[in-house]
């Protein structure tokens, strides 16, 4: 058995535990509807309160009463996608400007077509670019103080979207902010559900099915402007932002060892003492560590990656690193960035 064969049966069993006994009553099916009455066949049964998995579709059975009647719909899931999303990023013609690019490809055992990539972001500028029927927008982010950037199939065909073992398609922003690390939440095109009534939210059901809907999606890592650049340029906000995006965000996402974070963070503390010092001398060499421990870990990390999948080697070998790839690329760009900035002795 598969590792995520094994994970589903795990879950789909955690989530028929919280079923509750069978009662006799009146209640209607929703997938037994009439369309000469243009109502729900009302059904007179044995009737179990939960939520329970089909493991072979892999949707969701959920059984609930409300007031005296009960109800019996089906939840599918927007996960049933295995979804590859690649990052890359330059520094534009205009030299404060980040141009950030994507490519979204559905892997070929997905079983729905990708319909909405979506995740956040600390600014952009200008107008995103978007694949043919594809729509991307950015919208303040009702939790803090970033967009919340999102780019959704618009297309005029139900259910439609990136088809499995399809792609890659383009998607790309522009922005003032260096990248970081986020997480893209990316759905798959899933039937609504016909929800009869309303399962209590406080109820052991209701909860489960708020679980369900507030984690359905698929997360994969991306690199997205995160990293805010002052104007005037202050090399110490930068470097204290990209410390605390480390020790928070990388570390809590497993992205890098806390070993090897704890020992980017006495450099990190060192170059913001010199930046704050006005030591350039010092804060060059500082820089220079930091991408040095970097390059010890990935010596391409400096390097342009080719579009073509990642060798299923260098996957493997990549575990054994303290730092995860597209972070230490991250980082790196980053570091080099400031370097640059330094040496052309701009204050703007």
């Amino acid at each position: 058995m598969s590792i995520n064969r094994m994970i589903f049966v795990i879950v789909a069993l955690l989530l028929s535990a919280g079923s509750t006994h069978a009662e006799l009553g009146i209640g209607h099916i929703a997938s037994e509807w009439d369309p000469q009455t243009k109502e729900f066949k009302e059904v007179y049964k044995d009737w179990q309160e939960g939520v329970v998995t089909n493991l072979d579709t892999g949707n969701y059975t959920i059984t609930y009463k409300d007031d005296d009647t009960f109800s019996e719909v089906v939840f599918e899931p927007s996960t049933k996608i295995d979804p590859a999303l690649k990052s890359k990023f330059h520094v534009s013609e205009n030299k404060n400007i980040i141009t950030y690019r994507y490519k979204l490809k559905n892997g070929k055992h997905s079983k729905q077509n990708i319909d909405t990539l979506i995740t956040n972001i600390n600014s952009a500028y200008g107008d995103l670019k978007n694949p043919k029927d594809w729509v991307g927008r950015t919208v303040p982010n009702s939790v803090d103080d970033r967009l919340r950037l999102s780019w959704i199939y618009d297309g005029n065909v139900d259910l439609g979207g990136l088809k499995p073992n399809e792609g890659p398609i383009g998607f790309s922003l522009e922005s003032f902010d260096l990248p970081g690390i986020g997480t893209a939440q990316i759905t798959g095109a899933a039937r609504p559900t016909t929800w009869l009534g309303i399962p209590d939210p406080a109820s052991a059901i209701g909860k489960q099915v708020n679980n369900l809907q507030a984690n359905n999606f698929v997360l994969r890592p991306a690199a997205v402007p995160l990293i805010p650049v002052p104007n005037p340029f202050d090399a110490a906000a930068v470097l204290t932002s990209m410390q605390k995006h480390v020790n928070q965000d990388l570390v809590s996402m497993k992205l890098i060892d806390p070993a090897f974070a704890s020992q980017l963070d006495r450099l990190f503390q060192t170059a913001i003492a010199a930046a704050k010092g006005s030591n350039t001398v010092a804060l060059k060499g500082n820089l220079k560590d930091l991408r040095h421990m970097l390059k010890r870990e990935h010596a391409d990390v400096d390097k342009d990656d080719e579009d073509g999948d990642d060798d299923a080697k260098d996957k493997e070998k990549d575990k054994s690193r303290l730092i995860d790839k597209l972070a230490a690329k991250v980082l790196d760009f980053d570091l080099q960035y400031i370097e640059k900035r330094l040496k052309a002795g701009k204050d703007d």
